[in-house]
């Protein structure tokens, strides 16, 4: 797998910089920074220097990095100057789990998180039939029903009385699973005689009529059934998602799974000068998918300065709270139940090879801890078969793992891509799910950075609220924005603050291959950066949260701006 430099070798450039700081006086225009921050708390997250007062930025990288008077001497006629006035500068936070399209889809549909009842989604539902016109379904994403009194899954009848002549579609909050009305059955054509599909699941009555909820591969019987969206459609939610991801501070998205009609849109989006932040790109290699005609496409890298597709999501099971994650015994609360393979193991090894053989990082969703044990094996065996260069595996979530898969991840040099806000999203159910002996091993942050893993963090929005600050908050605290549970939830595994901040810069970087140019702030870096209104370490944690994002800097160029 080759590698490439967008930019010229660091030495150099560090070089430069060191040289226009000794000799600032009379310097020539074109040696001036074109934004220089100053009067600020600046995390560098770079050995050689880890924390200074200023930033000076040339072009789209970090041209010096010191103290105030260091930094306005490089300052010319034509140079923006940002007094941060005590805010923290980090290495631009990346989120290494994400969706962009489906959050942007919901940004212009149905958000349903947190809603706490069936009646208030049908609500919601019929008002929405009220203004769209003929032929549009109702979608919506975000439903949840352990918030629900009896935290049990429900069943067509709210929303086919809410919208009898018109296709309703819901998904749940992981995208394991969606809630569908009578009629989008219909238009489906989904019956008592539809067959469970390989992979998912069909939620039925006593009579064998489905309920209206599909479960995992199951969810393709009726999105199948759904318009396709145009490209300009497309576009629009990319676009909304970005916007609101820069405001979130995140300068880097990795996107986790997406088609070829994506990939043209973002491609699209890239040469109009309209991506905002620098993306990640995933091919989605889940369930019936094809994944052969989408190794065989070519990588590429940093296009036009934004975007790069050198990466292939697969998925071995589903998710906990859906009850579709693969464990090697039956799940607590539902006996009998060990979960769904997404993807059987076989054909999960043989993606694998392939993906590596074409030069794609493979990164595999695995969940429960017999999925996570069978990716680990997958890996092993594609691994020694293809013996790739520099292949950085990664395991998407590794949420509920034993001691001894841990032990077997950094000797595969396996990345674990993990979300910190999923255990405070998900520990009033989790344990229920796994008991209490298996619960040791939910998100387990501490076992996996003592290990020497590499940890990427990410949020998985729009699963979980898109913004790292509530992602570092979890990390560091394990409780929710009401700081519950004292003292935290499995308090074994918080990370410290300097953890959780890696895990957003260094170690996304790294896990993108880009170490090089991203997850530092010192000369010679892509001049990506967050500007946090507070200084982090030294407020309490349960503030951080609310700490707020006064800019988002990519490439130089600021993208969002507190007002």
């Amino acid at each position: 797998m080759h590698r490439l430099l967008a930019h010229p070798p660091r030495l150099a450039l560090v070089c430069a910089a060191a040289c226009v700081v000794g000799c600032a006086a009379g310097l020539p225009p074109e040696m001036t920074s074109d934004l220089i921050l100053t009067n600020g708390a600046v995390v560098t997250e770079d050995p050689a220097r880890p924390g200074a007062r200023a930033v000076a930025v040339r072009g789209d990288t970090i041209a010096a990095v010191g103290t105030d008077d260091d930094i306005v001497k490089l300052a010319g006629p034509k140079t923006r100057r940002i007094d941060l006035r005590g805010a923290m500068v980090v290495p631009g936070l990346i989120d290494a789990h994400g969706h962009v399209r489906s959050f942007g889809e919901e940004l212009a549909n149905l958000d349903l998180h947190g809603v706490a009842s069936i009646e208030e989604v049908a609500r919601r539902v019929r008002e929405r039939d009220a203004v769209l016109p003929p032929g549009a379904w109702i979608t919506g994403h975000g439903w949840d029903q352990n918030l629900w009194p009896g935290k049990k899954f429900p069943d067509h009848r709210p929303l086919t009385e809410a919208a009898p002549g018109r296709p309703v579609w819901l998904r749940r909050v992981d995208g394991h699973a969606s809630w569908a009305n009578r009629k989008a059955m219909e238009v489906a054509g989904v019956t008592r005689r539809t067959p469970e599909p390989s992979g998912g699941k069909i939620e039925r009555d006593a009579r064998g009529d489905p309920t209206g909820v599909f479960v995992d591969n199951a969810q393709d019987l009726v999105k199948k059934a759904r318009p396709a969206p145009t490209r300009e459609q497309i576009k629009e939610w990319l676009r909304l998602s970005l916007q609101r991801l820069a405001a979130g501070g995140l300068t880097e998205i990795h996107d986790a799974s997406v088609d070829p009609e994506d990939v043209d849109a973002y491609r699209e989006l890239a040469d109009e000068g309209n991506l905002p932040l620098r993306v990640y790109l995933m091919w989605n290699g889940i369930g019936k998918a094809l994944i052969e005609p989408l190794v065989e496409r070519p990588i590429f890298v940093n296009y036009r300065n934004r975007l790069t597709l050198r990466a292939v999501k697969l998925m071995v099971d589903g998710a906990m709270g859906s009850r579709g994650a693969v464990f090697q015994e039956d799940y607590s609360d539902d006996k009998g139940n060990r979960g769904l393979f997404v993807t059987e193991p076989d054909e999960l090894e043989r993606r694998a090879e392939l993906a590596m053989r074409e030069g794609y990082q493979v990164c595999t969703h695995a969940i429960g801890d017999r999925g996570i044990r069978l990716t680990i094996d997958a890996y092993e065996k594609a691994l020694a078969a293809v013996k790739p260069t520099d292949p950085r595996p990664r395991i998407e979530h590794l949420q509920c793992v034993t001691p001894e898969d841990v032990a077997r991840l950094k000797p595969l040099g396996i990345i674990a891509s993990m979300q910190p806000s999923h255990a405070t999203s998900d520990m009033y159910w989790a344990e229920d799910r796994v008991g209490p002996e298996r619960g040791k091993g939910l998100y387990a942050w501490r076992w996996v950075l003592d290990s020497g893993v590499i940890i990427a963090a990410g949020s998985d929005f729009p699963v979980d609220p898109e913004k790292p600050l509530i992602g570092l908050h979890s990390a560091v605290t394990r409780q929710d924005l009401k700081n519950w549970p004292a003292g935290g939830w499995h308090p074994d595994q918080k990370m410290s603050f300097e953890e959780a901040l890696r895990a957003y810069t260094r170690g996304a970087a790294y896990a993108a291959y880009e170490e090089d140019h991203k997850g530092r702030i010192a000369p010679g870096y892509w001049a990506d950066l967050t500007v946090i209104g507070k200084d982090l370490r030294e407020i309490p944690p349960e503030e951080i949260p609310n700490a707020g994002i006064d800019f988002t800097i990519v490439g130089g160029s600021v993208v969002y701006e507190r007002r």
